[in-house]
Formats: structure tokens, sequence, C-alpha cells
């Protein structure tokens, strides 16, 4: 994974668009991200993870505010980031969920989320996807860490693994989980201790069901379970009281039976005699029920004989039924059309006022209603003036009123012409006093600067004489060490001949080959080595002298460069005046914007004068048209008024006079139409009674009356016939019972309820009978049923507790319980050798960045107060040669491990995660803590990071790494928000 190029807007603390060529930047694989705290370089960080998983880490993403608070509202925040994952270029742009104002209208509109992911191939960038979820998981397969990994393994915070060196064993679990996929051995524990559960609850189960069978085997052989058996069923126990408990019911069983076969015989016996007397019973019932029925029938005859007469009258007047409907129908028209008449002829009695209702009358109302409608637009027209009347006043007063305003207008206009051209004067002043105060302001803030950079260099001054005096100091005592061996190897010169002679071979001082009395070493010997030692540290010492004293110089002269620029002013005294400036420049340039403003108001007052001045003869000359119009048209109004109101006569007006003559017309109509209708109606009744007297007559009826009064209803006609039909057969029926021989002797009445009695009786002990050698029965079977079950109850439970036991014993090892002495669960001992793994190998890089001095050492020893264990981490002092807590290191050395074991743990995770290659590193923070001697030392090992072509970024706010590491993105911060230097 390398990361290229990164692009981002209104992001963070970054107003406006920011690009960083990382290609560029880390060209020779070491560059660096520095700026003052809080200027944004975490965010540069916090931007590449948003691009890539659409979130931000740690406690900031849980805000969720990643667009920038300077940021104009059209500025959509943004990031764009190229890299190469799994050998593929891409170009990955995201925004977040954000509020920008609509594009028609105003008010505000919510801009969804968007992800573009594009591949980078020959013919140039393509898309791969636009939708979230897919472009998502495109990158999430080709990454191969989660958001948790990938900020560890490619930020290295170093303030986490500083707290991770130093936590409890439960936090530092916490942290690897997030790293490290142990899911799987949670679930093993979750799946153990389910089965330990589960197993407990089925030997619950297989001792309940045995304990059940036991007390159903004494519910079904009706005994007392023995309390023996009810505490601790034992084999031998239960096998003994079943056997005795179904030997006894088998015993039970047989004597039921033979008690059903004696009940069963008496049963027979008394069924036969209580059919025999139901039969008797049946014969002395029929006999006397068809004496009953004949004697009802014969005191009912002489209604049936009336019926009979009744039928035979409405038969013979079904025949004159159409003709009597025909004289029913016609007088009911007559008394319909009798009401109407004197109902018409009561309304036209309230409008007559002496008038004879005919047809002249009628013609007469209707020409009087056509008069007054043909009237009905002149009214119209009546009213229409009354309203231009109205509208002419009205605008007369409104002329009035207009020429009236007009006057007080023109009179005020001198005084305001007056105040706008003052106003105009004053803003044309402070426009040309801008300059001047423009370039007063930029002098201050110059001079303020250099105030400012008096008092960085002053202070570095200071320490730069001391520097000076302090190396001034070590070449001396270098030149004091340098001569004092350069004398002690003088005297011991001698010596040093000697020991270089050898027998046969010159002396190189008097080139004798015999040596016989070779001097011996006396006091302190020095070799040359030691002195072109000394000589060379001297050398040393004097360039870092040369160096400091150039370094001075260089401090100096700045210094008093700013101090010229400065003019001897402090800091305090110049930031005031800037600030006072300041102000007086903005209220400058406040008064001088008002210049255009005040311009185009006096210039609108001096139209505005001109025009209300036209407007105002005008208004003279149209108010005086107006009052001409408005008399022409009043009296054209009350002339129609007069003609209108000698029409109305006594009316409200033409629509009631039309109304109340239309109304009159109509009453005189209906009393002639209802009139009619009566004299039709009475002719047509008298002809209808006279057709219906001649068909009475002649089906045998004296009038219309009594031939009316014997019509029946079909359906009536008919239920009478089917009466008297009815009374006839049941007299047959009647007759042919008693005639019938079964009846003629049937011989005494018997007792059925006794015999009903006995039969009950016999019934009840042969159903108790069976009863009790049915349940015998189903005791015996159910027994042996049982006893089957007893014995798979007892097979099930042996086994279960073997199984529970052996659960138990697993589950409790995988949680750390029972013989896991160690009390270490499963994922923790998954950890803990993923832990070993992150400390060997972060080890080697801790032994070069502290001189070989630490080590890391995993520790699986139980936490404080009997915590589970596995988890500890220890260093190795090898200047002690004992192990200290982590707890114990200074802040440099923290610092140390807690990067070597960032580098560690990186590895571990990379390795895990099928061998994600990381061509991009970003170490955050931490380097202030060191000194120069352990700030060389880390930078070897970021120098060996770069090898095989890696890129690492180091993230600081350390001034002597701008020195350190030539190539770097500096970010600058302001009011208005962060930005790139350069």
């Amino acid at each position: 994974m390398r990361v290229h190029s990164l692009t981002l807007s209104a992001f963070g603390p970054f107003a406006g668009t920011v690009s960083v060529d990382l290609d560029d930047v880390g060209r020779d694989g070491l560059f660096l991200l520095w700026g003052p705290t809080g200027a944004g370089k975490t965010t540069l960080l916090d931007a590449v993870v948003f691009a890539l998983y659409g979130s931000v880490p740690g406690p900031r993403g849980q805000e969720k505010r990643l667009r920038s608070d300077h940021a104009p509202a059209g500025v959509r925040t943004e990031v764009s980031c190229e890299v190469t994952l799994g050998g593929e270029r891409l170009r990955v742009t995201r925004r977040p969920e954000q509020v920008r104002p609509k594009k028609r209208g105003t008010g505000t509109t919510t801009e969804q989320a968007l992800l573009h992911v594009q591949r980078l191939t020959d013919g140039g960038w393509e898309p791969v996807s636009t939708r979230i979820d897919e472009g998502s998981e495109h990158l999430r397969t080709r990454l191969g860490l989660s958001a948790e990994q990938f900020c560890q393994v490619v930020l290295l915070p170093q303030g986490d693994f500083a707290r991770f060196l130093r936590a409890e064993p439960e936090d530092r679990s916490r942290l690897l989980r997030t790293l490290f996929d142990v899911d799987r051995f949670a679930r093993a524990e979750e799946w153990l201790a389910d089965e330990r559960r589960t197993a407990g609850q089925q030997l619950d189960l297989a001792r309940a069901s045995l304990a059940g069978l036991l007390a159903r085997v004494a519910q079904v052989a009706g005994a007392d379970l023995p309390e023996d058996l009810a505490v601790d069923p034992g084999d031998v126990a239960v096998e003994r009281w079943v056997r005795a408990t179904t030997q006894a019911a088998r015993s039970r069983d047989e004597q039921a039976h033979a008690a059903a076969d004696a009940t069963g015989h008496a049963q027979a016996v008394a069924e036969a005699a209580r059919d025999a007397g139901r039969a008797a019973a049946e014969r002395h019932h029929r006999l006397d029920r068809a004496r009953a029925d004949l004697d009802a029938l014969t005191a009912r005859e002489a209604e049936v004989t009336a019926a009979r007469q009744r039928c035979d009258r409405a038969r013979r007047a079904e025949p004159v039924r159409d003709a009597l409907e025909m004289v029913r129908r016609a007088a009911s028209v007559v008394e319909t059309a009798g009401a109407a008449l004197q109902g018409a002829d009561r309304s036209w009695a309230r409008v007559a006022a002496g008038r004879t209702a005919d047809a002249a009358t009628a013609r007469e109302l209707r020409a009087g209603a056509a008069v007054a409608e043909g009237m009905l637009a002149d009214e119209r027209r009546a009213v229409a003036l009354q309203e231009q009347v109205s509208r002419m006043r009205r605008r007369v007063t409104d002329l009035d009123e207009h020429l009236a305003l007009a006057h007080g207008a023109l009179a005020g206009s001198p005084a305001r012409q007056a105040e706008l051209e003052g106003r105009v004067e004053r803003a044309a002043a402070a426009e040309a006093r801008v300059d001047g105060a423009t370039a007063e302001l930029d002098r201050l803030t110059e001079q303020l600067a250099a105030a400012e950079a008096v008092d960085r260099l002053a202070a570095r001054a200071t320490a730069g004489q001391a520097e000076v005096l302090a190396l001034r100091e070590a070449v001396v005592a270098a030149r004091e060490s340098v001569q004092d061996l350069r004398d002690a190897r003088l005297v011991g010169m001698a010596a040093e001949l000697a020991a270089a002679l050898a027998e046969g071979h010159d002396c190189p001082v008097c080139g004798s080959v015999e040596h016989p009395r070779p001097a011996s070493p006396v006091g302190r010997q020095v070799t040359a080595e030691a002195e072109d030692a000394a000589r060379a540290g001297l050398e040393q010492a004097e360039a870092r002298l040369a160096d400091a004293r150039a370094e001075q110089a260089e401090v100096e002269a700045a210094l008093a460069a700013h101090r010229a620029v400065a003019g001897g002013s402090g800091a305090v005294e110049l930031r005031g005046r800037r600030t006072d400036a300041r102000a007086a420049l903005e209220d400058l340039v406040e008064q001088a914007a008002d210049l255009g403003a005040a311009r185009a108001a006096l210039d609108d007052h001096l139209a505005d004068v001109t025009r209300r001045a036209e407007d105002q003869s005008t208004a003279q000359s149209t108010l005086a048209a107006a009052r001409a119009e408005l008399g022409t048209t009043e009296a054209a109004r009350a002339d129609l008024a007069a003609r209108l109101a000698e029409v109305v006569g006594s009316d409200g007006d033409l629509r009631a006079r039309r109304r109340r003559l239309l109304a009159e017309a109509e009453c005189c109509e209906a009393w002639l139409e209802a009139h009619a209708t009566d004299l039709r109606a009475r002719a047509d009744l008298v002809l209808a009674d006279e057709r219906a007297s001649g068909k009475v007559t002649a089906a045998g009826f004296a009038d219309l009356r009594e031939a009316a009064a014997a019509l029946l209803d079909p359906a009536a006609t008919a239920r009478l016939a089917e009466r008297v039909a009815e009374h006839e057969r049941a007299v047959a029926v009647a007759r042919s019972v008693l005639a019938d021989p079964d009846l003629a002797d049937p011989g005494p009445r018997p007792d059925l309820p006794a015999l009903e009695a006995d039969l009950r009786a016999a019934v009840q002990r042969r159903e108790a009978a069976v009863a009790q050698a049915d349940a015998a029965r189903r005791c015996v079977a159910e027994l042996a049923q049982l006893a089957g079950a007893l014995t798979a109850a007892r097979i099930e439970l042996d086994e279960r507790r073997a199984v529970a036991g052996h659960v138990a014993d697993l589950a409790d090892l995988a949680n750390g319980r029972g013989a896991n002495t160690l009390r270490m669960r499963l994922q923790s001992f998954v950890l803990a050798a993923r832990l070993e793994q992150v400390a060997e190998v972060a080890s080697s890089r801790l032994q070069d960045m502290s001189g070989g001095r630490y080590t890391f050492r995993h520790s699986d020893a139980a936490g404080r107060n009997g915590a589970r264990g596995g988890l500890g981490l220890d260093v190795l002092d090898e200047y002690t040669g004992q192990l200290r807590p982590t707890k114990t290191l200074s802040g440099g050395e923290s610092f140390m491990a807690s990067l070597a074991l960032a580098l560690g743990l990186a590895d571990v995770v990379t390795a895990e995660s099928g061998g994600v290659q990381i061509d991009t590193l970003f170490v955050d923070e931490g380097f202030g803590s060191l000194d120069p001697l352990a700030l060389d030392a880390v930078m070897g090992v970021l120098d060996e990071l770069r090898r095989g072509g890696r890129t690492v970024g180091v993230v600081s706010h350390v001034e002597e790494l701008r020195t350190r590491i030539p190539s770097r993105i500096e970010i600058r911060t302001g009011r208005d928000g962060s930005r790139l230097a350069g």
C-alpha cells in the first residue's frame, strides 16, 4: 500500500483546497510533516483514513465534525487520494453528508455522502464504482486491513503505544483485539460455555426425567414412592420396587376381569325384561291417542263446516275481482282530483284580488312579468353608474391627498440635499486617508515581527553563548588530556621501545643486536592508539566549537538587523499600536465604503425632487378633469333611477315584481288544470260502476258490497281448502287405528320406570366392573412401558453425567479456571502469543535505539490481586541484568520503546494479514522527549525503514527535525484556517 497524493477541500482546519504530492516530497524515502501544535498535521492523516474507510480515527471521528468552520458556504467538503493497493493504482474521492446552500432560491439542503473509485489504465482513469457500499468493499478487499489496523499499522500513533506500554493486561487486551482477529477463539470460549450450560441442562433434564418416571410409576400403580428412591434412586432399589409394583398390578387385573364377566350376564337379563315392557306400553299408548284424536276432531266439525262454506263464496266472487278493482281505482282518482281542486282554489283565492280565474287573466299576469324582466338591464346600468360615481369620488379624494403630499415633500427637500452632500464629503475624505493608514499598519506589522524575532533571537543568543563557553571548556580539557597523554607516553617511551625488541634484530635507537638490559614499564602506560584517539577527540571538539561560534555569529547578526527594524520598541507596545492602527484603518475603510452609496443617494434625491415637481403639475390638471366628469355621471344616474322607481311601484325591485306576477299566473293556471281533471275523474267513476254491477248480479251476489266482502286472497282460499281436507284425513286415520286387531286386547299396563331402574342399576354395575378391568389392564401395560423407560433413563443419566463433567473441564480450561494455573483465557492465550511475537520483533529495533541496553520480555505471570495473566510486558536492562516494568522508563525511553513496539506490531499485523506490503508509513509525534544521542539512534532506525522503497513520514513540531530532514511539508495556521507553506 503506497499513498501517492492527497487533495482535501474544506476539511478540518483547512478552509480551501490543499494538495500534497507524496511521491515528490517522499522521493528520498523520508519526509517531515511539520507545523505548530493545532495546525492540522494529524488532519492530513485523518483525510487519508477518511478517503479509504469513510471515518476518522479516535475521538475525532466520534464528533462527526469533518467540515472546516472556516470554509465558505459554497465550498464542498471533499477528500481525494491516489493510492496503489495490490498492484492497482486507484483514485478515491469521498464526500461526507453535508449541508449546502440551495442552487435555486434561498435556504439550505442536505447533500448525501458520495464515494467515487477510479482505476488507472493505459487509457486513463476509468470508473470502478460510484456506490458507497460497492466502492468500500472494493477498497477493503485490496487493503486487507480493518480501519483500526490501518490506523495502528500505517499511522503509528505514539501516544497510543505509550499508553499501551503502561496499561494493565485487560486494557492492553482491548487494543490487541482491534488488531488481531481472535473472534473465532472468543466464539470457541462462548461455544464451550454454551455447551457446558447445555450439558448441565441436559443432566438436570435427565435427572428430572428419571424422577418424573418414578413418580409416574407410583401414580399409575396407586402406590407411594419410597423416600430413599426420591432422594437417591439407586439401580437395584429401583428395579426391586418396580418389580413388586408390577406384580401387584397384574393380580388386580385378573380379579377385575372376572367381576366384569359376571355383571355382563345380569345386564342382558334386565335388558330383555325392559324391552318386553316397552312393547306393551306402546300398544296402550296408541289406543289412548287414537281415541283422544277422534274426540277432538268431532268437537271441531262445526268450525270445519263454516270454513267449507266461506271457501265456496270466495270461489264464486273470484270472476268479478277485476271489475271491483276498476271501481276502487276510479273512486280513488276522484278523491285525489277533488283534493287537488280544493288546494288550487285556496291558492288562487290568496292572490285573486277580485279577479276571475280564466285564460285571459293568466296571459295578463305573464305580460306584466315580461315587462319587468325587460327593465333588468336598466337596473344593472343604474348600479354600475352608482359604483362609477363612488370610484370617481374616491379618485378626487386621492388626488387631493396626493397633491398635498407633493407640496409637503418639496418643502423638505433642501435640508435632505444638504445632509446627503455632507455624507459624500465625509466618505471622500476617508477614502483619501486609507492608503496612508494601510502603509502605517504594514510598517507596524513589520516592526512587530522584528520585535518578536528579537525576543526569540535574544534567547537563542544567550543559549549560544552558554554553549560556546561549554565547548571552549571542553576544548581546553581535551588539549590538556592530549598533553598529559603525550607526556606520559614520552616517560614510558623506553619501555615501549623495549617491548618491541627481539633477539637477533637491531635496536631502533643504538643499532645493537644484543639487548642485555631492556627497560621495564614504570607507572602509567599510554599507547600510540590512545594518543591518536585523544588527538582526534580534540579535533572534533575544536570543530564543534568553530560551528557553534559561526552559528552564534549568525544569530547575533540577525539579532542586530531585527533590532534596527524594531526601532527600539518592545513587542507589547508595538502590538498595541498595531491594534489601534488596524482599528483606525477599519474605521476609514468602513467610511470610505459608503462613498458610492452616498453619491447614489444624492443623485436619487435630486432626481426625486424633479420628478415630484412634474408630478404636482400633472396632479392639478388631472383633479380638475375628474371633478367635471363626476358631475356628468351623477346627473345620468339620477334620471335612470327615477324611471326604474316608476316601473317597480310597490314592489321592492324589478326581480321581486317579476317573481310576484309569475307566481300569480301559475296559481291561475293551476286552478284551471285542477278543475278540468276533477270533471274527467267523476265521469270515469260512473262508467266503471255500471260495468261492475252487471257482473256481480250474474255471480249470485246482491250488490257490489256483498261481492267485495266475499272476496279472499287466493292464498287464503287455498289455506281454507287445505284445512277442510286435512280434517277429513285425520278423522279417517283415527278410525283406522281403532279398528286395528292388535289393539283389541292390549293386556295390563307394565311398570316401565321400575324396569328402567333395574336396567340402569345393572348397566352401572357392568360399567364399573369394565372400567376397573380396563384400568387394571392399562396399569399393567403402562407399568411395562415405564419399566423400559426407566432403564433407558438410568443409562442416559450416566451418559449425561460423564459428558457434563468433560465439557465443564474444557470450558474451565478455556476460560482460565480449573486446571488452568495461569488463569489465562483462550483468546488471551492467542493474544499473548501475538504479543510475544511483537516483543521479539520490536526488541531488535529497541536495542538499536537504546544502544543495546533494552530488550522487550513477554510475561505470562498473573496480574495484581489474582488478575488473569498472559499479557505482561517488561524490559530487560542489559546494564543491570534486571527485568524492569515498562512504567519505570523515562520519557525519551518510553518514546523509543513505544516506537519500536509500534513498528514491531505493524510487522506482525501485516504478516498476519497475508503479507500486505506497506510502502508508506507515518510516525506521529513524540520526538521532543529525546536527547541528541537518542534522536540519532531513532533516526537511524527510521533510515532503515526506507530500505526496499518504503516512504516514511515523520509528524512533529520539533524544530531540530527541520534541520535533520530536508524534505518536508510545512503547515501554517492563522485566524482564517490552516494552509501549506510555499
